[in-house]
């Protein structure tokens, strides 16, 4: 609608927030269509039908921890537990020797030895903690039975196949 008592070569008054409230619209449904797209997607693949489980506690010890069978993890699962304490400790001299590197990147003058000490430090704490890890599974190995074992190599084998090098 126009002003009758307004000039003709005046200009006409634009609504409040008319072109704002249509950008907000525009991106508003944007972001609805981008959500529903992911959310479509993820239902079409069918998540990860390889039983790889990507992440959670079984993380700790990688693709052959997503090889072993449903009941090897728990039992892996347990035998990590009885050994938190150690894992606990490697994990805090890690954090310890992070926060030393910190400190060594910022103190002046530079000493680029200090920084090689606090990380062989740290590469030593990562390596305990992957020894302890590679323990619990080499004993669980050790415990199966050999049909176990040869489904074990098997499923890691397939594992490894699906894998897609990045």
């Amino acid at each position: 609608m126009s002003d009758t008592n307004l000039p003709p070569d005046a200009p006409q008054p634009k609504t409040a927030g008319t072109p704002w409230m249509r950008i907000l619209l525009v991106i508003s449904l944007g972001l609805n269509l981008a959500v529903l797209g992911m959310v479509i997607g993820a239902k079409m693949s069918g998540g990860d039908q390889r039983g790889w489980n990507r992440g959670g506690e079984d993380a700790r010890i990688g693709p052959y921890g997503r090889a072993f069978s449903k009941e090897d993890r728990a039992q892996l699962r347990r035998s990590f537990g009885a050994r938190e304490k150690n894992f606990r400790a490697h994990r805090q001299n890690m954090r310890a020797a992070a926060t030393a590197l910190v400190e060594t990147l910022r103190a002046e003058p530079f000493d680029i030895d200090a920084v090689r000490a606090v990380l062989a430090t740290q590469r030593g704490a990562q390596i305990a903690l992957q020894d302890e890890g590679q323990e619990v599974m080499l004993n669980h190995l050790a415990n199966m039975t050999p049909e176990a074992r040869a489904a074990f190599a098997d499923n890691l084998e397939k594992g490894l196949k699906r894998r897609k090098p990045r």
